[in-house]
């Protein structure tokens, strides 16, 4: 079917026709213009937001990868420091720390300054330090990786009682200590180790 066309006699009205074509032309180009304008600010938002998402996420996992790479160096280095927060012993509740109290193994040595709550099987007559404030070389130091993070045994022994430290560490660095005695009862604490240069003074 043949297209119809609207002829006018007068050219100036046939001229007025097609400006008016023209402007409505302009009209339409331009909202489409606009229209892919805002569709491709709207992608380039929306990816930018993903890619920001993604990049904090990364950030996240790799930050984590350091801590526990500086946790497995720290434990290897056989040099470190066990902040206490809590003692649990064998009877009774746990007790939160209010004063410093710390393990710190280093150069082949171990420096005790922990508080001891439980039973004794033998007394230290004429002592006045506490059962587990003492300084002492290391016996034995062994380290076994384990699916949360690290198993550390120390072995030492203070007087005539022979002391085993078992760290459990975590992948970022929270610790639980158990500390076996032949003399007493065991006795837990809960912390975190660290690099001895970065323990707060």
């Amino acid at each position: 079917m043949a297209k119809s066309y609207i002829y006018h006699p007068n050219p100036m009205v046939r001229l007025s026709y097609g400006s008016k074509y023209v402007e409505l032309l302009k009209l339409i180009t331009m909202k489409l213009l606009t229209f892919i304008i805002a569709i491709l600010f709207s992608a380039v938002v929306l990816s930018a937001q993903e890619t920001g998402t993604k990049s904090k996420k990364e950030l996240k996992a790799e930050k984590k990868a350091q801590q526990i790479a500086e946790i497995k160096a720290i434990v290897e280095s056989k040099n470190f420091v066990f902040d206490a927060r809590t003692a649990n012993p064998m009877k009774g509740t746990s007790r939160t720390l209010t004063s410093e109290y710390d393990v710190t193994v280093k150069n082949d040595s171990v420096f005790c300054h922990l508080p001891y709550i439980g039973v004794a099987y033998t007394a230290d007559y004429g002592s006045t330090q506490g059962p587990l404030t003492f300084d002492q070389p290391v016996k034995n130091y062994t380290m076994e990786p384990d699916k949360k993070g690290f198993v550390v045994e120390v072995k030492t022994s203070n007087k005539s009682d022979a002391i085993e430290f078992t760290f459990h560490i975590s992948e970022t660095g929270s610790t639980s200590l158990t500390v076996l005695s032949t003399n007493r009862q065991s006795i837990t604490f809960f912390g975190d180790i660290q690099k001895i240069e970065e323990k707060k003074k």
